[in-house]
Order: structure tokens, then sequence, then C-alpha cells
């Protein structure tokens, strides 16, 4: 059989790869939305609807390692495989399924998998981008010939970029990385030294007490003095090459090698700067590139963009850098393909740019979460990275060909906020999974400011993203009230007896309460199951392994929207309760708020009860003077200026914990101690559970204890060295820590710590009477584990301890 017969045979048998209707996506708000709506969703008929469906009840666990997932990164990414398994629950094949923060459209994808309609939405130009390319039908085997055609055209100029010469033979090589260090001014003999090569080793702390590691500059230690070379605080200069590997492409073997800017290798040396430097220079004086050279907005951006003197985009990319990726975009203007080809930069942009680091142990990475650019940087060969990237694309297009039929696949997709769909008429929805912002924790719009540069998108919607950001004003009362308008949203174009699954990754109970509070305001539903939820990936990262606090899952929580006439019984202060309940209700929250503010202004205090309660407006009928001084008394104080400023600090019987409240810790700390026992048995290798587990089965308790549960884990358990939590050992640790609830010790001296760190003056009922006792708390937090409450204590407690006997002195250093 000829080569032409077997195609043409192939092509017969091939899948039909349909078109997508024109106006499927837009990269600003979809004007086609309310047609696609009305086109394909059922409107709600509340005489011949029938749906009855359980909460889904099973956690998920998958991997990351697909073919699919892998194609595009982003940021808290979602397995789609696990989304498909809560589509398939709550849906039956035809239903619509909404995303409003659609992110890389992975709900969009599970949907159409299964045979769904999919609605998929988000504010950021990128994501809907990347959610665009994620679900659109393409003929695999076209595509794959188009990035082999890309490939083949940009070969010659990458030829030219990367060429050197092997030291070895003489012969041609290719540059196959480069290390970049900046270079750093010692403060003890003044020279400059790439921190690339100052080596590293032990010194004294700050502190005097203890070492630790840190690099030193390489002169001072020839002369026997370690002298540390901060990157915080030295002078800083641009960076310099240090290092090249090279694959050597006329015979060697082996083929890679290396060279140093300083090798001792006289030749390597040579090499270094007559082919290594000689090229860079030569790409600079003689290459014009094309390349985005927005400014960045400086004063919009937090504490994630650490790129030193970075003013503009340009300068996060090295200049072969941005002509090898030029070249790209230059081929993708004449393609049929272009924004396949454009999806392709945007998988490979960061890992080739300047937040590629350098590894100690040879290998190389960037930090995802943040815009950061490390001190020794790796400059890569492009080449290689376009084919494993197109490889991946191709493997994950082919392997959605298999997995569907794509003839099925309606889909919208839509830019434009999820604070405001009106185009979606209400109660047409049948089903949302969605994965909001998690208050702080994702910097979405500054980490897709890099790719909306690239690709030439409008990035003002981070303005108005759903996020906290005070770099850019969005105080956490901002986020409360858009992630409202958004939650109301969805509840609105949601079926009525129909079901929204919230996937959340955070241990911020703050934010839990929060979204409770929001769900609850709206009038949601949550399932109230003894069980939690969740999506756990095989793959952890190197934070949710090592963080203690750190989310190893994605919890999930199902909500469901009440049918007609439907009574909901509200779960948080709703302005309609008898005085005395809203009273307790009340006193709680500023208790707590007190707690965890000692100190605080009346206004401030009213604005966390307010923000705390569903009917505003009924709160005015309630006298707040009267409330406030049953559980606290107001003490005057001067400011610099000798104005008088009114603080509230608890009275000394209102922090202690009620007999109720102290029955819902007991209750809380039971179950937890369950579950470690289990926990513990099934892994003999661990010494105590990592927080994160902890939470998840703290989350679903519906009687939960007031204060938090960070706040009062160490009154029952132990933090072991490696910051996890374990149960008493013996009856002689369950009385010390029976005890300590019952002194109430840690929580006076949370009170008199937090009160020194919002700078106020503590209460004289919560200041430690003397070194003794200030000694006493401090070892009681040695034992509760709360390492950063022991050393505030510490430097701030304002006793001197060397009214101690020399044995008290040591405790207490340690």
């Amino acid at each position: 059989m000829t080569d032409n017969k077997a195609a043409q045979q192939m092509k017969m048998f091939k899948k039909e790869i349909p078109e997508m209707p024109e106006g499927y996506f837009s990269s600003g708000p979809n004007p086609n939305l309310e047609k696609f709506i009305k086109e394909h969703a059922i409107p709600f008929n509340p005489e011949m609807d029938n749906y009855k469906v359980l909460p889904f009840d099973k956690p998920i666990k998958t991997t990351k390692s697909t073919a699919i997932y892998n194609m595009h990164t982003y940021w808290s990414k979602k397995p789609h495989d696990a989304i498909q398994e809560y589509i398939k629950h709550y849906t039956q094949p035809g239903d619509m399924v909404l995303d409003p923060f659609c992110g890389s459209g992975g709900t969009a994808l599970a949907a159409l998998l299964e045979g769904r309609k999919a609605t998929a939405i988000d504010l950021s130009p990128a994501a809907t981008f990347i959610t665009k390319n994620y679900c659109t039908p393409v003929d695999v085997d076209e595509l794959e010939v188009e990035f082999k055609r890309l490939q083949k055209a940009i070969k010659h100029e990458m030829d030219w970029l990367y060429e050197t010469r092997c030291d070895r033979c003489d012969g041609h090589a290719r540059t196959d990385y480069l290390v970049w260090s900046y270079v750093f001014e010692c403060p003890r003999c003044l020279k400059k030294v790439p921190i690339f090569d100052c080596p590293e080793a032990k010194i004294l702390n700050n502190s005097g007490q203890g070492t630790k590691k840190t690099t030193v500059c390489p002169y001072c230690k020839q002369e026997g003095h370690l002298e540390e070379i901060s990157a915080r605080s030295a002078k800083r200069f641009d960076p310099v090459p240090v290092l090249v590997k090279y694959s050597c492409i006329d015979g060697c073997q082996p083929r890679s090698d290396i060279r140093l800017y300083n090798d001792k290798d006289p030749k390597k040396q040579e090499y270094f700067k007559i082919f290594d430097l000689k090229k860079l220079k030569e790409i600079s004086k003689d290459y014009s590139v094309d390349f985005p050279k927005t400014n960045l907005p400086q004063n919009t951006l937090s504490f994630r963009l650490k790129a030193p003197n970075i003013k503009n985009f340009s300068e996060l990319f090295y200049i072969r850098q941005q002509a090898a990726l030029n070249a790209i975009k230059n081929f993708s203007s004449g393609s049929k393909f272009q924004d396949e080809i454009l999806f392709l930069t945007t998988a490979l942009l960061h890992k080739n740019s300047k937040l590629m680091g350098e590894n100690k142990d040879g290998g190389a990475r960037f930090l995802k979460g943040m815009v950061y650019i490390p001190i020794i940087g790796r400059e890569v060969n492009l080449l290689p990275y376009v084919k494993r990237t197109a490889k991946a694309i191709i493997d994950g297009k082919r392997e959605l060909t298999t997995e569907s039929e794509m003839a099925n696949w309606h889909l919208l997709i839509s830019t434009q906020s999820a604070t405001n769909i009106k185009e979606i008429p209400d109660n047409t929805i049948d089903y949302i999974f969605t994965d909001p912002p998690y208050g702080d924790k994702v910097p979405y719009g500054e980490l897709n400011l890099f790719w909306e540069i690239w690709l030439g998108m409008d990035y003002s919607w981070t303005e108005n993203e759903v996020i906290v950001n005070e770099t850019q004003g969005i105080s956490e009362d901002i986020w409360f009230t858009r992630m409202k308008e958004a939650f109301s949203e969805m509840f609105r174009v949601l079926k009525p007896g129909h079901w929204m699954s919230i996937c959340y990754h955070d241990t911020s109970e703050g934010t839990w309460q929060a979204l409770q509070d929001i769900t609850t305001q709206i009038g949601l539903i949550p399932d109230y199951m003894e069980k939690t939820l969740f999506i756990e990936t095989a793959n952890k990262s190197f934070k949710q392994n090592v963080e203690s606090k750190s989310m190893k899952r994605d919890l999930v929580i199902n909500f469901r929207k009440p049918r007609p006439g439907e009574i909901h019984a509200a779960i948080d202060i709703t302005g309609d309760e008898d005085e005395r309940t809203f009273s307790q209700k009340a006193r709680a929250i500023l208790t707590e708020a007190l707690e965890r503010s000692p100190g605080s202004t009346a206004d401030r205090l009213y604005d966390e009860l307010v923000s705390r309660m569903v009917r505003k407006g009924e709160f005015e009928r309630h006298n707040f003077d009267k409330l406030l001084r049953e559980v606290a008394e107001e003490v005057r104080t001067p400011d610099a200026r000798g104005n008088t400023i009114s603080r509230w600090y608890l009275l000394e019987t209102a922090g202690e914990v009620d007999t109720a409240e102290s029955q819902k810790e007991s209750a809380a700390a039971e179950r937890l101690e369950a579950f470690m026992a289990t926990y513990l048995k099934d892994h003999p290798e661990f010494d105590g559970v990592h927080y994160s587990d902890l939470f998840e089965q703290y989350l679903p308790l519906r009687d939960k204890p007031r204060r938090l549960l960070a706040d009062w884990l160490p009154e029952f358990f132990y933090r072991t060295p490696e910051g996890t939590w374990r149960p008493p050992k013996d009856d002689e640790e369950r009385q010390q820590k029976a005890d300590l609830r019952t002194n109430g010790t840690l929580r006076r001296a949370r009170r008199f710590a937090n009160a020194l760190h919002n700078s106020v003056p503590p209460a004289g009922r919560d200041r430690p009477e003397n070194a003794a006792t200030l000694a006493a708390w401090i070892n009681e937090c040695r034992r509760a584990g709360l390492y950063d409450l022991g050393k505030l204590l510490y430097e701030q407690g304002g006793h001197s301890f060397e009214v101690l006997s020399d044995k008290e002195q040591l405790e207490v250093q340690e």
C-alpha cells in the first residue's frame, strides 16, 4: 500500500472534528452569552421539575500526571477528571454547567467530556484564552504537522542564536543553557563578587545565639574571616554570565560539558570569553527585536513581584530569549493555527524568562505563584522547550479526541466579571462547579499579567479583581463585597433545588467564615455531612509537603438552592433574633475580636460586628454601647500628639471560656484525637498529624467552638519539632493540658502579645507580673509549639531575665 493510500485510509477512519460556531469565544464580554443560554439551556419549570439528587459524598484521589492536565500550567489548577465525577453525579447529559471563575477551563472541559453544555466566564483575558485553547477541537494531525513546520522554520535562527564552540575538539557546539548571577559588594572588603562564587558557611545569628547557614565572601574567607553577603542587604549590581553548559555536535563523547567564566582550565576560560560572551554581544549589537516593552504597573504590584530594577516587560527576558520568542510569534501570524502556537508560547513563557532559577543540585525551576527573579538564574535554549511543549499539547489534544464526542460540544466563553452576569436569565443553570479566589492566597491578576502583556491583551481588569490585595487598595471588605455579588449572581441563575460545588484551598478560618457568611446571607443550603470532601492529587508541591498550615488538598463544599417555599434555617446572625439571643451572639463576636485585637477602638469593634451581620440595616435598633460595656471596659490613653484615645479591653471574666464553649472545644478535640489515633496507627513513620488534615476533620462540624481552631488546638495537643500535632502521650501530659485550659495562661499570653503586635498598650491584667511569670508563659509557648508567640514575648515582654537563676535563664533562651 502506498503512503498516499494509507494516509487516505487513515483519514476515512478519523473522528470528525467540528467547527466551533462563530462567536463562541470573546476576549471581552461575549455578546452571544444571552442567546447561547436561551438556545441551549432549559428554563426551570416548577410543575415539571423532578430533580432530586443527594449530595456527592466521596473524596477523590487523582493525579496531575495526565496528558490533558500537562498541556499548560495555571495557578491552583484542578484535574478535570475529578470535576467530571461531580458533573456526572449532579447532572444529566445535555444539562448546562457554569463556572464563573473558569481559570484554565477545567470545569468547562469536564462538562464537555461528559456530554454536558458549558459556560465558562473569567475576568482575565489570559484565563479565557487558555480555556479556549483547552476546549476548542482541532485536527490533531494537522496541528502536529504545523508544529513541526514551526520548528523547521525557526531552526536556522535558533542555531545562530545558540551557537558556540566545543573547547575539547574545537568543533561546532550548541549552548544548552547559560547561568547568570547577580553581583554583590562585600560590606567588609568592598570587592564585587557574583553570588554564584560565594561559598556557604555557618555564622552566628544577629542575636548572638545559635548559628545560621549563609553565603560568605570568598575573598574574606581566604583571610580567615566569614563575612556574610546577604542578598537582602548587600549592594547589588546587574547579573553577569558565569557558566555555560553546551553540547558538542561534532562527535565528542560525552556530548555535554560545562565551562566557567573563571574556569581553572585556561582554554575553557578563553572559549567562554571569545564564543559565549561574544555571542551575547553580537546579539545585543546586531539583533533588532520587536518585543513588548510595556511598563510594569509598579504602584499596583504586591510583594509577589520581587523583580529589582525591572521597569518594563522586556527586562524580564534576556536579549536572546526575546529574539527566540519573537521568532515563534512572527511565524504564528501567518498560520491558521495562530492561537494554538501562541498557546504554546504561553505554556513555555515563564520557563524561558529570567524567572527560571538555577538550583544548587544543578537543576532549574521557577517559583509558581509569584513573579520572582532569582539571584542565580538559568537562560535555556528555547528550541528543546518548543519541541517538548509541542509534544505535550499534541498528546493532550489527542487524548481529548480519544475520550470525547466533540461533535456534540456546546460551549460559550466570555471574558467578564462574575459579579455581573445579567445576560444569563434566572433559574437556567443546572449545575455550578467553581474554584473562587482564596482571599490573598493567589494573585491571579499579577501572575496573568505576564501572559497578557505578551499577547497584547488589556490587563486593566485587575482593578475589579475579586481578591485581597492591599497594594492595589483591594481590602478584605472589598473582596467580601465582590465575592458576595458573585455568589448572589450564581444563586440567581442556578435552578431551584440544584447544586453548586465550591472548591476552596485555604486553611484560614477567617476566609472560611466569610464564605459561610456569604452563602448564608444569599440563602444557599450547605450539605451538612460529618465527612470532608476533597480533591487530592498524588503530586504535592514542595510547600504542601513542608508547611504546617498549607493545604494538602482542595476541599469541596456543596450547596443547594432552596426550592420555592422551602425555608432554610439561618446559621448566622440575621437581625431577626429577639434581643436576648442577638445580644448573646453579639457579645461572642465582640469577645472574639478583643481576644484577637486587645485595645481596639469602638469604631473598629463596631465594624467587626457589623461585618458579621447579615441584614446590617436592622442593627441600629440594638444598643451597641451597652453590648460593648457588657464584655469590655474603656481605658483612655493619650497618643503621641496629646489627644485622648478610648481603647477597649475585655473585662476580667469576659475572656474566660464559658461552660458551653468549653464543651464545644472538648467535643471537637475528642473528634480530632480519635482521628489522630487512627492516622498515627496507619502511619507509624510519623510523629504527628499535619494541621491541614486536622482542619479537614474539623471543618464539617456544624456546632463549632467560637475560637479559631489554631487558637485552642495548643490547649489540647502538642506540636512536634516537624510542626505537626500529636495527642498527649500519658496522664501527666493530659493533666498538663487540662491545667493550661483551667488557668488560661495561653489566652492571657496571646492577649498580651496581640496588644504588643498591634502597638497598643496591653491591659494591666494581661501584663506578666514579673520576669518569672513571663518566663513561664514562654515555656508554655514552647510546649505548645507556639514559637513565634514565644519569640515575641521574649523580645518585647518588657522584663529582664537577669533576675532569674542561670538554669531558668537558659531555659528561656532555648
